[in-house]
C-alpha cells in the first residue's frame, strides 16, 4: 500500500524552493511555460513521484511561470536506457535514474552499488562523498549534469515458494529456501537490462544465459504463475511495495545485499543554454529535492522492510550462511575490477573509502 508523504505538498514546495532560489522575471501575459522534459520509472503517486511533482511546482513558481518540469512518469518515456537515448537526442532533457541508467553514461558508477561494499547508510554517504568529484566530472565529460544524488533503498532477496503460494498451480511443490547463493539456481532468476552487477553475479553462480528484462516488465513477469514466471527478486523493500512487487513474494531474506543509488541528471548542453537565473533555480531546487528525497526514501524503505518482515516469512541466515554470501560478493567485486566493468582507480577509491 502506497503511503502518503509525511509533509504536505505546500511544505514540500516551500522546502524545495529554499531561500537560495532566484525568481526569474516573466512579464504579465507571457506565453505558456517552456517545458523541460524529464522522465522517471516511478509512478506519479509513489514516494519519488510526489517529490518530483513538488519539485515541478517549485520550479514553475520560482521562474514565475516561465519554465516547468514536464515529468513523464511510470516509464512512459522508456526504460532507463531509452531515457538516456532520449536525453542524447534531445527528445528528453533530463531524468531520475537508478544505477542501471547512470551506468550507461559512466559504467564505473556501479562501484557504489557493489554487493557487500557498505553496511550502513552513513558508510555509503562517506564513500559517495569521497568519490563524488570524480563521478560529477565523468558525467560532465559525457555530456550530462548531475543535479543531485539520491538513494533507492537497501536491497534484499525476496522469493516465492509455490508451497506457500495459494495461487500457484504447483501449490504443494516446495523449492529450497534461499539461504545460500547456490539456492538461487532452483529459481527463475533475472537481471535488469543494463545491470552489469546483476548479470555478472548470476554468471559467477553458474547460471548460464541469465534472463534480462526491463523494470516495467518486472511486475507482469513476477505476477505470472507459469513455468517461466520470475519467482525471485533482489530489491529494496520500498521498491517492492510501491511498484506492487511485494504481493507476489512469500519470503524475504534478512541479510542486506547492497545499497541502491540514483541521481537526478540533465543533458549538459541543454542545461548550459538555459538562462542563468533559471539554472540557479533548477540547481537549488534539484539539490533540495535530492536531499529531501534521500531522507524520505531511507525512512520509508525501513518502514516498508518492517512491514515485509511482519507479513512474509523471514529467512534468518546463520553466520556461516552470511559468510557464503560475503565470499561471493568479494569474488564479484574483484571480477568487476579485473574485467574492467569498474575502472581500477574508481574501484580502489570506493573500496578504500569503505574499508573493504
Amino acid at each position: 500500500m502506497i503511503r502518503k508523504l509525511v509533509i504536505t505538498a505546500l511544505v514540500a514546495v516551500a522546502a524545495l524552493a529554499g531561500p537560495a532560489a532566484t525568481k526569474t522575471a516573466a512579464a504579465d501575459g507571457a506565453p505558456e511555460a517552456k517545458k523541460i522534459k524529464v522522465g522517471t520509472l516511478a509512478p506519479k503517486n509513489s514516494e519519488w513521484g510526489k517529490y518530483f511533482s513538488a519539485w515541478a511546482r517549485a520550479v514553475k513558481k520560482e521562474t514565475n511561470g516561465a519554465y516547468e518540469l514536464d515529468w513523464a512518469y511510470n516509464g512512459s518515456a522508456g526504460d532507463e536506457a531509452g531515457m538516456i537515448g532520449g536525453m542524447r537526442s534531445g527528445a528528453l532533457h533530463g531524468g531520475a535514474l537508478t544505477a542501471t541508467g547512470l551506468s550507461s553514461i559512466f559504467p564505473s558508477v556501479v562501484a557504489l552499488q557493489m554487493p557487500g561494499l557498505v553496511d550502513t547508510w552513513a558508510q555509503l554517504d562517506k564513500v559517495r562523498n569521497d568519490a563524488r568529484s570524480t563521478f560529477d566530472k565523468e558525467f560532465e565529460n559525457a555530456g550530462f549534469k548531475i543535479l543531485g544524488w539520491g538513494d533507492v533503498g537497501i536491497g534484499h532477496v525476496m522469493f516465492r515458494d509455490p508451497a506457500n503460494d495459494p495461487d500457484h498451480p504447483e501449490k504443494g511443490f516446495k523449492k529450497p529456501e534461499i539461504r545460500g547463493p547456490g539456492d538461487l539456481k532452483a529459481y527463475n532468476t533475472f537481471y535488469i537490462s543494463g545491470d552489469a552487477i546483476g548479470s555478472k553475479f548470476l554468471e559467477t553462480l553458474g547460471i548460464s544465459s541469465p534472463r534480462a528484462i526491463s523494470v516495467p516488465a518486472i511486475l507482469p513477469a513476477l505476477a505470472g504463475r507459469d513455468a517461466s514466471s520470475i519467482d525471485v527478486i533482489t530489491t529494496p523493500a520500498i521498491a517492492a511495495e510501491q511498484l506492487q512487487w511485494a504481493p507476489h513474494v512469500t519470503h524475504v531474506v534478512d541479510m542486506p545485499v547492497g545499497f541502491g543509488i540514483g541521481a537526478l541528471v540533465m543533458n549538459k548542453k541543454f542545461y548550459s543554454e538555459l538562462p542563468e537565473d533559471v539554472r540557479k533555480v533548477i540547481e537549488s531546487t534539484g539539490k533540495n529535492t535530492s536531499e529531501l528525497l534521500t531522507t524520505a526514501i531511507r525512512n520509508k524503505d525501513q518502514e516498508a522492510w518492517n512491514e515485509l518482515m511482519r507479513t512474509k516469512k523471514v529467512v534468518k541466515l546463520t553466520d556461516a550462511e552470511k559468510a557464503q554470501w560475503q565470499a561471493k560478493f568479494t569474488d564479484l567485486r574483484k571480477v568487476l575490477k579485473t574485467e574492467g566493468k569498474v575502472k581500477a582507480d574508481v574501484w580502489d577509491a570506493v573500496t578504500k573509502a569503505a574499508g573493504k
